[in-house]
């Protein structure tokens, strides 16, 4: 039986190269150093924060790739109920297997807090086989 070893990305063989800027933008200049911004040296922290600028992106808001975003405010103005949680869940899933191919969604949860003004999105994956890791968002409504 063959023993399958996962992809690791190229860029994640030499960390000392940045592959792109961490959320929030906080400076994180010390004296000697180059860097303006926090910056991800891993492909699968990069992928985090990638995935955090597609659920706070609407689709149509990003010029030349009209398909980019998570479009949650599509959901704003409906009725809340278990129906509508069920087609944001459903949304999550069918547009992160578009979006992220390197992504391997274990789970998504969307829940509605007691006050029925917010809901909570739970979303579990892995990136190249790596650890699992999680994004947490509470969105008010």
């Amino acid at each position: 039986m063959a023993i399958e070893i996962g992809n690791i990305p190229a860029f994640d063989q030499t960390p000392s190269k940045g592959l792109g800027l961490a959320l929030p933008f906080k400076s994180s200049a010390t004296s000697g150093s180059d860097s303006v911004f926090k910056i991800n040296y891993t492909s699968a922290d990069q992928v985090k924060f990638n995935m955090i600028n597609w659920f706070l992106t609407n689709k149509g808001e990003r010029m030349f790739n009209p398909n980019f975003g998570g479009n949650l405010s599509s959901f704003l103005f409906e009725q809340s109920g278990p129906l509508v949680l069920e087609n944001i869940k459903k949304s999550i899933e069918d547009d992160i297997g578009l979006v992220f191919p390197m992504v391997n969604l274990k789970e998504v949860m969307v829940t509605q807090n007691p006050d029925g003004y917010s809901i909570n999105i739970k979303v579990f994956y892995s990136v190249f086989s790596s650890v699992d890791q999680f994004i947490e968002l509470n969105i008010s409504l």
